[in-house]
């Protein structure tokens, strides 16, 4: 009965505040919400200005808003993305119409740096961001492709094409000489976080760190760089659903022209008969060479027009309180190799939650699996050669199945060929699969306890499997090759998880002072562990990697762990709003380091003037903006293997008496001094704007020196061991950097805009400890017999990078000339000439080698243009390289070399056949080029210009067509269409070496890796 009474009491009051409230006058506003492109936008929040009166658009973009009539009304129209509209609705009683823009430049104002995000124009640093907005409708591989060519100082290189191959990434050129260059990736503020199967469509920005006051912040992770990726998250009152589709191929950009097997066979009986004058008996006689004509086309059988597709879907929205985004991915391609692809699979879901005015709890996670066939392109040469170098030198004259249907099976003529296996069935019948599951979460929690006070504490962790199952039957060549097959199973466990404890200061005191405070602990930790099981002699091909015991096995394991501790703080104050000042500080403790260098210190400074501020500036109009940056700091590189401070033990097997028994043995000299390389770098940079922001001006000069370099020093075999790993020598680094954005028209139907960037580096090696200078690089022992296995010779004063061997000086001639020479040298007409630099009438390899290359380029750049005229939009990316050499060593076989394997056709024609024939190619057969190693007949200029990316896209008019969609896009891209190059390989973007231990000075190689494609794709974009 209580509970009745005081419901009618509570019916009562408000019976009686009805009158009064239906007393006041109100009104209608109808109204409706469009974009630039004329399409209405949904979930748009409309406020009456000054209450808490508000609704929202709904799916064609309209809404009803009930307000009082008494009063002067402005609604305010607001979206996430767009400039905020204020409209007066004092005097209307009709329909509004309400057009927003996109925040463009203001959106671009805002850059993540470490631990933070700050306003472009507050920056003391050197930032680059990537444009994203343009590539939302153009295919993306990897995260790597996003940077190519759109940020000045940033070098990205697809050196293999293999589906699912990742992309090497330089920033501000190489800082080491034997550990890794890469720079450090931190995706959603976790560091070190792996972007192999990141969703290309779940990035929102990237924001790339390049001066010390950038990364000091990171510490012994600094100094290559930083690139900071920020996921999409969810929006309050913007529901949608956005998908994204396309398909299409690719193709190989083009062929190698070989000889056919009439030339084949032809150009085999005279190079044999130039190598044994004597025997009057050849390969192939007249008849059978008379029943020949073109042959086997050994590349159209291994190539092929390859598919691929992606189908990505997201989900986002949310409230005032909880923000949600959630993504799933499809990625499938095949390779242009037969039998070669790659699919991937993405589940993202990050979440952003508002627990109370004080405290915010947020979420990033992703959930992938990918799996990748990869063709066999081995390019150590030789018989374990692969199937693109194997199609290139098989005979051609030999059909790719016998008689019986079968596969071929051995190159041939049997005693003349070199011994190779038949590449379609190496492609077909061998297998090398890999597969990853990966899961990657990130939780973080944030306590506001007084406004400008942040707490925030993160906890994350990413776990990766791996597997990888290689198998080489019986019946292929290259299975024989190891003892009658060989299966092989490799797996990979890694684990990383990372605690990150921050309190952030930000406060405004007035206008003139402003202070900005972070501080913190982080803790991480990386564990490894792998298992390798091998088997030859294969008793049965039926169970591929299925059953280890069917051959004869060796077993493998191995387990490795470090930790990485940090404190970290960083001060900006604002002086003014036009003077800045930066102050970072980080001290990392690593276990990869000696016992007596366990602690690195990392300080830098910045400052930047905001030019523009100043009074005598201030009413210039033409400039709208101009800011000069200074920054000098210290920063580090820990990227090398684990415990190589620490004294490390290998295992051996012996005879003892009548038995075989396990023991061990000290495996390296330990060094307790072990410390990270460190990098001092000296930015001066300067930011203008002019005729309102519609043309930016941005430009660096900086300069980088590199101490304690970590290099494997030589040791007297009577130490025992062959090297000690110790911080010794230096390298440089200094360039210029340029980038320009244009607005070039900004019309309602019409809209230009362009961005060009251009850098330049200069790389040079300072100091090698006790060394003046190291041969490094590797080549193809196979191809360089003698131990002749460099490829370039590390110089104090010269780059990292330089070709060195002898420079080639043309063709003798006639016997006459060598005699008239003088040289000392064994050499007939028809040789090729190698200059002798001393003047010693003599050839070695003491004074006679020099530089003959370059493998750094001169200056990079890329150029972006983006013209939408009403409904279409075109989109094109240049980018480049110029002044840099490829050592192609295809010519050491294509060209001469070994005496019988298929040649470039150009061979058959243009091989020095007497007086006067050619002065560029030798005479069938020689080996003399070989005998010597890297020569400069073998390098090649590299530079070339590539229309990386064109995208024509469409807007369909929507309500017209359908009420169904938000926003529904189709578009058509190409990709790698049109490459501008002399270089005569494959591809100028070409590296036969990957970029892992060991190679980091192999540079520009090639020798056949998987050719880089031209890709062709139609896609739809549609928004619910």
């Amino acid at each position: 009965m209580i509970a009745i009474r005081k419901f009618c009491i509570l019916l009562f009051i408000l019976w009686l505040c009805a009158p009064y409230e239906s007393a006041a006058q109100q009104k209608r506003i109808f109204g409706k919400v469009f974009n630039t492109s004329n399409l209405p936008m949904p979930g748009v929040n409309i406020q009456l200005k000054g209450t808490n009166i508000g609704t929202f658009t709904d799916t064609k973009g309209v809404f009803t808003l009930t307000i009082p009539d008494n009063k002067q009304a402005v609604i305010v129209v607001s979206a996430v993305g767009y400039n905020t509209q204020e409209v007066d609705v004092t005097n209307n009683n009709g329909e509004v119409t309400v057009s927003l823009t996109e925040q463009v430049a203001q959106l671009s104002d805002v850059v993540v740096v470490g631990y933070g995000t700050a306003r472009k124009k507050d920056l003391t640093g050197s930032v680059g961001s990537v444009g994203l907005a343009s590539t939302d409708k153009t295919p993306v591989f990897g995260t790597g492709q996003l940077m190519q060519g759109r940020v000045a100082g940033v070098q990205v290189t697809q050196t293999n094409a293999q589906p699912g191959s990742s992309f090497t990434v330089r920033i501000r050129g190489t800082n080491s000489i034997s550990m890794s260059s890469d720079p450090l990736y931190v995706i959603d503020g976790y560091a070190g976080a792996d972007i192999a199967a990141l969703n290309p469509n779940d990035i929102v920005s990237i924001d790339v760190l390049k001066d010390a006051s950038a990364t000091a912040i990171y510490g012994s992770r600094g100094a290559n760089g930083v690139v900071m990726i920020t996921t999409r998250r969810g929006s309050a009152g913007r529901k949608s659903v956005t998908v994204d589709a396309y398909t299409g191929f690719q193709q190989v950009a083009h062929k190698l022209d070989m000889m056919n097997a009439k030339q084949y066979a032809e150009f085999m009986n005279e190079t044999y008969a130039n190598l044994n004058p004597t025997i009057t008996t050849r390969p192939f006689s007249q008849a059978q060479i008379d029943t020949l004509g073109k042959g086997t086309d050994w590349q159209d059988e291994l190539f092929r027009n390859a598919k691929m597709s992606n189908f990505n879907v997201g989900f986002s929205g949310g409230n005032a309180d909880s923000r949600y985004y959630l993504s799933m991915n499809y990625f499938t391609q095949d390779g242009v190799i037969i039998n070669s692809n790659y699919k991937r699979g993405n589940l993202r879901f990050n979440l952003d939650s508002k627990v109370s005015e004080k405290i915010k709890i947020g979420l990033s996670s992703q959930l992938s699996y990918d799996n990748q066939l990869r063709a066999n392109v081995n390019t150590t040469g030789g018989s374990t050669g692969g199937t693109l170098l194997d199609a290139l030198l098989f005979n051609p004259g030999i059909p790719v199945y016998d008689n019986t249907g079968a596969f071929t099976y051995q190159n041939g003529p049997n005693n003349y060929s070199i011994i190779a296996g038949n590449p379609v069935a190496a492609a077909m019948l061998n297998s090398d699969k890999a597969k990853n599951t990966r899961l990657f979460a990130n939780f973080f929690a944030e306590y506001e306890p007084i406004k400008g006070l942040k707490i925030r504490s993160s906890f994350g962790g990413e776990y990766r499997n791996y597997r990888n199952d290689v198998f080489r039957p019986s019946t292929t060549y290259l299975g024989t090759l190891n003892g009658g097959g060989y299966a092989q199973i490799v797996t990979n466990n890694n684990y990383n998880w990372l605690n990150e404890n921050t309190i952030t200061y930000d406060k405004a005191f007035n206008k003139n002072n402003a202070l900005n405070l972070v501080g913190g602990f982080t803790y991480q930790e990386f564990k490894n562990s792998s298992v390798t099981s091998t088997v030859t002699g294969l008793s049965t091909n039926n169970l591929a990697t299925d059953n280890l015991g069917i051959g004869g096995a060796t077993d493998g394991s191995n387990t490795s762990l470090n930790t990485l501790a940090s404190f970290l703080g960083r001060a900006n104050y604002r002086l003014m709003d036009k003077y800045l000042f930066t102050v970072t500080f980080r001290a990392d403790a690593s276990s990869r380091f000696g016992a007596n260098n366990k602690w690195g210190y990392f300080p830098s400074g910045a400052f930047a003037w905001r030019v523009k501020e100043e009074n005598f500036l201030k009413d210039v109009n033409a400039i709208s903006d101009l800011k000069f940056r200074a920054s000098y700091g210290l920063t580090g590189n820990q990227e090398i293997p684990n415990y190589l401070s620490l004294k490390q033990y290998t295992s051996n097997t012996y005879w003892l008496g009548q038995a075989r028994v396990n023991g061990f043995s000290p495996n390296n000299l330990p060094n307790p001094d072990l410390s990270w390389e460190a990098t001092k770098a000296l930015d001066l940079g300067f930011d203008l704007g002019i005729l309102e922001n519609r043309v930016q001006f941005t430009a660096d000069y900086y300069l980088k020196k590199t101490t304690k370099l970590l290099y494997n020093v030589l040791l007297p075999v009577t130490s025992g061991f062959s090297s000690i790993t110790q911080n010794l020598g230096s390298v440089q680094n200094q360039g210029i950097e340029l980038g320009i954005n244009t607005i070039n028209i900004d019309k309602k139907d019409l809209k230009w805009t362009t961005a060009f960037n251009i850098s330049a580096n200069r790389n040079k090696v300072l100091s090698l400890g006790p060394y003046n200078s190291q041969f490094t690089g590797n080549v193809s022992t196979n191809l360089f017999p003698g131990g002749k296995t460099f490829s370039s010779l590390l110089q104090v004063g010269k780059p990292i990078g330089e070709f060195y061997g002898y420079e080639f000086g043309g063709i003798w001639q006639t016997q006459d000339q060598i005699n008239k020479s003088g040289t000392k040298q064994k050499v007939k007409p028809g040789d090729p000439i190698y200059k002798d630099l001393n003047g010693d009438s003599a050839l070695d390899g003491t004074n006679d080698r020099t530089v003959i290359g370059h493998a750094l380029p001169k200056f990079t750049y890329g150029f972006t243009s983006n013209l939408t005229v009403g409904r279409f939009n075109l989109f094109v990316l240049i980018q480049g390289v110029q002044g840099v050499n490829i050592l192609n060593e295809n010519k050491i076989e294509m060209e001469a070399g070994n005496a019988y394997a298929n040649k470039f056709a150009y061979v058959y024609t243009d091989s020095w056949r007497g007086e006067g024939t050619s002065n560029t190619l030798p005479s069938a057969g020689n080996t003399l080029r070989r005998t010597l190693g890297v020569t400069s007949d073998m390098i090649e200029d590299g530079s070339y210009m590539r229309f990386k990316t064109i995208t024509l896209s469409y807007d369909l008019p929507l309500p017209k067509l359908s009420n169904v969609f938000k926003s529904a896009n189709i578009y058509a891209t190409a990709q790698n269409l049109i490459t501008i190059t002399s270089y005569s390989g494959y591809d100028p973007e070409v590296n036969s070496y990957s970029n892992t231990q060991g190679n980091y000075t192999s540079l520009n190689v090639d020798y056949n890796p998987y050719p880089n494609i031209k890709t062709y794709t139609l896609g739809v974009k549609l928004g619910f």
